[in-house]
């Protein structure tokens, strides 16, 4: 595993997280707003690198792979097919005949999309998902270990797959499945005040950082460093605390400095 790089000034967040995680916090719900370059995915990595061992970690990316089968297989096949002897009866029920659930993991995502997304009529295909979902749910609520489940990039999701995440997956979260923890990062994100989970939910904004020894910090870990705290506040101040812009110019300076 990589070293662990500080991060500047997200103690707060990532101790909110471990406690989520561990099942130690009221709230079992993270929502990370912030604009692009802010750090979101950077502290999604952070949590997954602390997250317990104890505790199953699914990471997905709404960037490229954005429908609801997309994600039920991503969990399925990140967790193993053969803990989700339920949810798998319902998928060979559908797919009759069609691509072997138990085949591999690829089989196992092409037989979802079929289950759920075949050319039948609407109403049919309705009540597919509300079948799927809830053998899916219950299979998680029956793990004996904690799980984590995380979408980075949300503004990059499908309609569909936002819809149901909204309102079948957070409900899920926050009122059946006890053992699951959820985090969503993106520059638009669910919104946190829904009357339904919002309740069990922390929202994180990501602001800029300008507070200047958090960078000195920051830059405590970096290879090779020998910026002065002058210069350290001058690059932050002057990048106005965006955290890839100040992280990208402390590494120019870095450079230059130690050449």
């Amino acid at each position: 595993m990589p070293k662990l790089r500080n991060l500047a000034n997200r103690t707060k967040e990532l101790e909110l997280f471990l406690k989520m995680a561990g099942g130690q916090h009221d709230c079992s719900i993270m929502l990370v707003e912030g604009k692009s370059g802010m750090g979101k995915t950077s502290l999604l990595n952070r949590f997954r690198q602390q997250c317990p061992e104890t505790v199953a970690y699914v990471p997905f990316d709404c960037k490229g792979v954005d429908s609801i089968a997309s994600f039920l297989s991503e969990v399925v096949v990140d967790l193993g097919r053969e803990r989700f002897q339920t949810f798998s009866g319902k998928v060979k029920l559908f797919v009759q005949g069609g691509v072997d659930f138990s085949e591999n993991d690829i089989a196992a995502r092409d037989a979802i999309n079929i289950a759920i997304n075949s050319s039948i009529d609407l109403a049919t295909q309705q009540y597919r998902l509300a079948e799927l979902q809830q053998a899916f749910f219950q299979d998680l609520a029956s793990f004996d270990s904690r799980l984590v489940v995380t979408l980075d990039t949300y503004q990059e999701a499908s309609e569909s797959l936002r819809d149901w995440i909204e309102s079948k997956w957070l409900r899920a979260v926050s009122r059946q499945l006890h053992n699951v923890a959820t985090v969503i990062a993106g520059q638009d994100i669910p919104d946190p005040n829904n009357s339904v989970w919002g309740d069990d939910c922390e929202h994180i904004p990501l602001t800029p950082i300008i507070e200047v020894k958090a960078w000195c910090d920051f830059c405590s870990d970096l290879p090779d460093s020998a910026l002065p705290e002058e210069a350290i506040k001058a690059i932050a101040l002057g990048c106005k605390g965006h955290p890839a812009n100040v992280h990208q110019m402390l590494s120019v300076a870095i450079k230059s400095w130690s050449a």
